[in-house]
């Protein structure tokens, strides 16, 4: 499972997780704390791979390399995957090379027929995949992939674009809300009114 982390030097938090046997570093904006923070994760905590998943399809996680943050112990690479639902399979990836890092949107191919595919930063710089058109991943939502698929023709889409779209479509409301509750349950059972002695708080 992910794991949230803090930075030592700024008041900020990175997760580290796993992705085809890497240890991988997912930045996160503010927004995406403040959502975590939400569902009551805190940093050190473990959380299931679906929460991840949804920051990433809205921009809020995003992987710019494999390198770790700065002071990242040997202890906080201790993660745990077992029992987690949500494989580590359904994070996007390079369809030429399975990085997870700073992935683009590209089209490559003539005008009548496009091929879609995701791309990392070494990959794109080849120049046999020389794009025709190039968009960060934390860019895209249906609306503009329909923009996009509508004034260019796309004869084909790779298995990670594909993937993409499938998390752009998935809701995970649900997922978000039931960890939610999940935990305040917990929280009221630790800090219920019986085991304040009677004083008479809150």
């Amino acid at each position: 499972m992910p794991r949230l982390h803090k930075y030592v030097s700024r008041d900020a938090h990175y997760v580290l997780t796993s992705i085809d046997g890497s240890v991988v570093t997912y930045q996160l904006t503010a927004t995406g704390e403040q959502r975590l923070a939400g569902a009551g994760i805190v940093a050190g905590q473990r959380f299931e791979r679906a929460l991840l998943l949804d920051l990433y399809r809205t921009g809020d996680a995003y992987a710019k390399g494999h390198e770790f943050p700065e002071a990242v112990l040997a202890n906080q690479l201790a993660l745990d995957f077992a029992g987690d639902p949500n494989p580590e399979s359904a994070f996007p990836v390079c369809d030429a090379c399975r990085s997870p890092s700073d992935l683009h949107l590209t089209l490559r191919g003539e005008a009548t027929g496009f091929t879609a595919e995701l791309l990392c930063p070494v990959c794109r710089a080849k120049p046999a995949q020389h794009a025709d058109t190039s968009i960060p991943v934390a860019l895209l939502s249906r609306t503009l992939l329909s923009s996009l698929y509508a004034s260019k023709p796309v004869a084909a889409k790779a298995a990670n674009v594909q993937r993409h779209e499938s998390l752009l479509d998935a809701a995970f409301t649900q997922r978000w809300d039931a960890v939610r509750a999940q935990r305040t349950t917990v929280q009221s059972q630790l800090f219920g009114d019986g085991d304040l002695g009677g004083l008479g708080l809150g």
